[in-house]
């Protein structure tokens, strides 16, 4: 029998953010579950791009809170940020030096930023280029076998970095018109004030 999988939203958020939270067969997923799932669970991960994909907001931000080892048992959760404008125009040539230095068949890669302070993880341009501006247009428009290998390639990134320090998982930021998932030391470009802090210890 096939997982059932389903989103609950969460009330009371201030206007312009959706908080969302998961559920596989009416039972709550935590941090760790979602990270197993987008990388083990095909199905998983395209029920994940399908539900951002039916978000209202044209364009989107969307952020996690920090996560830790210790906090890997913790109900997952996300925000999506109303973003009207967000990234107009692809900016594909932004991150050609990295798609070079990893030549292959990879729909998506993984590289360190320029500060080293966080892993980015990137989809190669397979399609239009406007269907990669952001997480909403890719999630809209790009092939759905790439949407599922980004989301396994989240899930791996995350599963090496998560440690003892918080990692801050998100797609905020608007510097580059290219869909970057950002994998973080701290949430500098964050929104959401309660992502901002630090998890609380069990």
């Amino acid at each position: 029998m096939m997982a059932k999988f389903t989103a609950h939203e969460q009330v009371g958020q201030p206007a312009g953010t959706q908080l969302c939270r998961l559920q596989q067969d009416n039972r709550p997923l935590s941090f760790g579950d979602v990270i197993h799932l987008w990388r083990t669970n095909p199905e998983f991960a395209a029920f994940f791009a399908q539900l951002l994909a039916a978000s209202p907001y044209r364009d989107f931000r969307w952020e996690t809170p920090p996560l830790t080892i210790a906090s890997l048992g913790q109900p997952f959760e996300f925000a999506l940020h109303d973003s009207p404008g967000l990234a107009p125009f692809p900016q594909k040539a932004s991150f050609a030096p990295q798609f070079a230095a990893q030549p292959g068949n990879e729909p998506a890669i993984a590289f360190s930023n320029l500060g080293g302070d966080a892993i980015l993880v990137v989809p190669r341009p397979l399609v239009d280029d406007a269907h990669y501006r952001h997480l909403a247009s890719f999630c809209r428009g790009a092939p759905a076998e790439q949407q599922i290998a980004l989301w396994q390639l989240v899930g791996e990134q995350m599963a090496e970095r998560v440690g003892d320090r918080p990692v801050w998982l998100s797609t905020a930021g608007g510097g580059v018109a290219w869909l970057h998932v950002r994998l973080d030391d701290r949430p500098k470009y964050y929104r959401h004030g309660p992502y901002r802090q630090l998890p609380h210890r069990p």
